[in-house]
C-alpha cells in the first residue's frame, strides 16, 4: 500500500523541501553581530563571530568578506587575502570584494594582482573613485608613472572636488622632480579648498626647489600665518632664515660686467 494523500497538490507539497528563513538562523545572527562589531571598530571581536558564522554556513560570502576586512584592519594581510579570495569565489560580481582584495595586495607588495583587482572593481562599479585612485597608486609602485599621471588627471577632470587625487598627483610630480607641475596642482587645490593650508607649504617647497627664493619665502610665511602651531614650524623657520641669508648675500654681491 502506498501513501495516501488528500489531493495531488498535497502530495507534491510533501515532496518539496521547505527552505528555512535564513534571517532566523544562528549563522545569520552571528554574521549580523560580527558586522556590527566591525563597523564599531571592534575588529578582534568581530573576527571571532565571523569565524563562528562560517563554521555553521560556509556559503555566505558576506561572512568571508567581513572577516577579510577585519583581518585587514588588524594588519593580518595574509589571512585577509585568504578570506577575501574565498568571498570572491562565492560572489565574483561583488565590487567591494575586489576592492578590499586590491588594498590587501597593495599592502603586501603584490602590485600586479592589486591592479587586476582594482580593474575588476571599476568594471563592476564605475562610481568607485577610491578604486581608481588606488589603481593609480599601484601603477606608481611599479614605476608606471605615465599611467598613474593619466589616471589622476582623469579623476580630477571628472571629479574636480576630489582632493585626494590632487594630493597624490602633486606628490608624484614632486617625487619625479616636476616641481613646476606640482606647483600648478597645489594652486588648483587652493581653488577647490582655500583652507587646505598644506598646499601653501607645497608651493613653498616647489619654489624652493626651483631656486625662486622670493616666492618660496612668501609661501613659507603664508603657511606659518595660516598654521602657526604646525609641527613643521621649527624646520620652516630655519629654512626661512637660510633663504633670507642667501637672498641677502646675492643682493650684496656686486655684478661685474665682462668686458
Amino acid at each position: 500500500m502506498g501513501i495516501k494523500y488528500k489531493s495531488i497538490a498535497h502530495g507534491l507539497d510533501g515532496l518539496i523541501v521547505k527552505t528555512t528563513n535564513y534571517t532566523a538562523t544562528s549563522a545569520y545572527k552571528l554574521f549580523v553581530k560580527a558586522d556590527a562589531l566591525r563597523l564599531a571598530n571592534h575588529f578582534k571581536e568581530s573576527i571571532k563571530h565571523y569565524l563562528s558564522a562560517i563554521m555553521i554556513d560556509r556559503n555566505n560570502y558576506r561572512s568571508y568578506m567581513g572577516l577579510g576586512i577585519s583581518y585587514k584592519a588588524e594588519n593580518n594581510y595574509e589571512k585577509a587575502i585568504k578570506a577575501l579570495e574565498t568571498a570572491r569565489k562565492l560572489s565574483f560580481f561583488t565590487p567591494e570584494i575586489h576592492y578590499e582584495l586590491g588594498l590587501c595586495y597593495l599592502m603586501t607588495g603584490r602590485f600586479c594582482e592589486a591592479i587586476k583587482s582594482f580593474h575588476h572593481t571599476i568594471s563592476l562599479d564605475r562610481t568607485n573613485i577610491n578604486a581608481q585612485l588606488q589603481l593609480a597608486v599601484a601603477h606608481e609602485f611599479i614605476e608606471e608613472y605615465d599611467l598613474a599621471l593619466l589616471i589622476y588627471h582623469t579623476i580630477i577632470e571628472k571629479h574636480p572636488e576630489f582632493l585626494s587625487a590632487y594630493n597624490h598627483l602633486s606628490a608624484l610630480y614632486m617625487n619625479i622632480g616636476e616641481f613646476k607641475s606640482a606647483g600648478v596642482v597645489f594652486s588648483q587645490i587652493l581653488k577647490v579648498n582655500p583652507n587646505f593650508y598644506k598646499a601653501y607649504l607645497g608651493l613653498a617647497i616647489c619654489f624652493d626647489k626651483m631656486s625662486n627664493i622670493s616666492r618660496a619665502l612668501h609661501y613659507y610665511k603664508v603657511f606659518l600665518d595660516k598654521k602657526p602651531y604646525s609641527h613643521h614650524k621649527e624646520k620652516i623657520q630655519k629654512r626661512i632664515e637660510a633663504l633670507n641669508s642667501r637672498k641677502n648675500i646675492s643682493q650684496n654681491t656686486p655684478n661685474f660686467a665682462v668686458v
